[in-house]
């Protein structure tokens, strides 16, 4: 009997059982889950519905939001991995040293056009970061 293989491995918030389809989001320690029986395409997409569905009711995994403006004036459609925004007026990034002890550098900022500035050296700054990472 042949086995079909289908390339699920990039479905957010589904885990593949055995049995199924289970759709888990967790916020603030709290875990909201359904599992969906079979295989069937049909089952899939009804655990999609119900992810997309929680995603939507659910607040947002950030403590403190992107501003829409930062992100359009940039040109990006979703903030960037790893750069975390304060409202006292600083954006931070955190990485890991050959020590394994974690370093946070911040990049402050004025008035609007200062924030957009600070966000662009910060995506900066954790590019270059990784990059150096990568080679070590």
């Amino acid at each position: 009997m042949k086995k079909s293989s289908r390339d699920y491995s990039e479905i957010r918030n589904i885990r593949i059982l055995p049995s199924g389809y289970q759709v888990c989001v967790t916020r603030e320690g709290r875990e909201f889950s359904k599992h969906f029986a079979g295989h069937s395409t049909e089952s899939l997409r009804n655990a999609e519905k119900y992810r997309d569905m929680l995603l939507r009711m659910l607040p947002s995994r950030r403590r403190h939001d992107i501003p829409r403006r930062i992100l359009t004036a940039l040109g990006l459609k979703q903030p960037v991995v790893g750069v975390t925004r304060y409202p006292k007026g600083c954006y931070a990034v955190s990485w890991r040293d050959k020590n394994n002890r974690t370093k946070t550098r911040t990049f402050s900022w004025d008035d609007a056009r200062g924030e957009v500035n600070a966000y662009k050296a910060a995506m900066a700054f954790r590019r270059t970061t990784l990059k150096a990472r990568r080679k070590a």
